[in-house]
């Protein structure tokens, strides 16, 4: 009979960390803080991407292992060695990921020392050229669906994603554990860059990413096709590899006066940002839950998202905003300006329905779940 009680030592490993910034690491940075609280011992083995000068530290109580790679594969797949790294005294290791190097090789080391393993399956990332699709479906077959299923346990975020590995060949139970959120507890600061704007204009934000990936591309599509002011705002707030695309870009934009450029925001910032925008746009191209869509349900912010992955269904389901198709600039734009200007009969329904469903989706109750399973594969 295993002991539920006694505190485990949980090793979580993604790709990518602080001081990246994405979804993916927020989830293992959340989690690791959590099972933290809770008096358990959480390591993090991930990538030095983009290097960091230092290599091992602690952060909210999680012991960081950056591990500096020999090459990047693609610019997205660092190579790393997980050999001279010691997993004696590790219970669990829970992947977050099946395809890149630092996975796999954790993955046969765990293997051989005979430790647990739980993976969590986040996102399905989209290719668009021939090539690129090829090598996704052989890297599937040869890698991805082999981490699975040499997995103890395996965690899916939504049911879409349930259904999509059983299509994809997956055996064995799945369990559905959502992405969670934690409640920023920051008081509201207002980004400096929005302090002059005229308050009596609705404010659209977006918070994310600047990548191909979250579709800030389209969102500047659908911004610059109302030809001039849209009769609202659009802040942007975030940073990554499209960060000098949109300078350019905004530059370059005829309703460049009513879109403000934030760079990366801290909590409090983004935290006003949700309380005083009329909506958050999601218009990503791909995505698992997005950290931002549970932040703004909580918030009570209406949201536009794009239809990818079951979340539009989401959206439209528990009644907390608009969704759109993805990639799709005029469909974007409607939906903006119709929720920009809803009556607040409209605007007060979707807050309270987005307040309603974000309380399943905090962090306290997540990770009892993940808890669960831990125990479960140690037993």
């Amino acid at each position: 009979m295993t002991d539920t009680s006694r505190p485990l030592h949980v090793l979580l490993a993604h790709v990518w960390f602080w001081p990246h910034v994405g979804g993916g690491n927020q989830h293992v940075e959340q989690i690791g803080r959590e099972l933290v609280s809770r008096g358990h011992k959480v390591s993090v083995w991930c990538a030095d991407v983009p290097a960091h000068e230092e290599r091992r530290f602690t952060r909210g109580g999680v012991e960081v292992v950056r591990i500096l790679p020999s090459r990047v594969l693609g610019g997205v797949d660092p190579v790393v060695s997980v050999k001279e790294l010691d997993l004696s005294d590790v219970d669990v290791v829970h992947l977050h990921d099946t395809l890149p190097v630092l996975i796999r090789r954790t993955l046969k080391k765990a293997r051989k020392a005979g430790k647990p393993v739980v993976t969590t399956y986040h996102n399905d990332y989209v290719k668009s050229s021939i090539i690129g699709m090829l090598l996704k479906r052989a890297r599937w077959v040869l890698q991805g669906r082999r981490t699975l299923h040499s997995s103890d346990a395996r965690i899916v975020l939504t049911p879409f994603f349930e259904r999509l590995l059983r299509r994809k060949g997956v055996k064995g139970h799945l369990e559905v554990i959502p992405n969670g959120f934690s409640p920023v507890e920051d008081v509201p600061e207002q980004p400096s860059v929005l302090s002059g704007r005229d308050h009596s204009r609705p404010l659209i934000s977006f918070v994310g990413r600047l990548s191909d990936q979250k579709g800030v591309d389209v969102l500047m599509d659908a911004f610059d096709s109302y030809g001039g002011d849209p009769g609202f705002d659009l802040a942007i707030a975030g940073k990554g590899e499209l960060s000098g695309w949109l300078e350019e870009r905004h530059s370059n934009s005829e309703a460049m006066e009513h879109i403000s450029v934030l760079g990366l925001v801290s909590d409090a910032e983004k935290r006003w940002l949700y309380e005083n925008s009329a909506a958050i746009a999601i218009p990503s191209r791909f995505e698992g839950l997005p950290t931002v869509l549970l932040e703004s349900m909580h918030s009570g912010t209406p949201v536009v998202m794009a239809d990818v992955n079951g979340l539009g269904r989401m959206v439209d389901e528990c009644g907390c905003g608009l969704s759109v198709p993805s990639e799709d600039p005029p469909s974007l734009a409607s939906a903006m300006t119709e929720i920009a200007f809803a009556d607040s009969s409209t605007k007060d329904n979707m807050r309270t329905a987005g307040k309603e469903a974000a309380r399943e989706y905090q962090w306290d109750k997540i990770t009892d779940r993940v808890i669960d399973v831990y125990r479960r594969v140690v037993q």
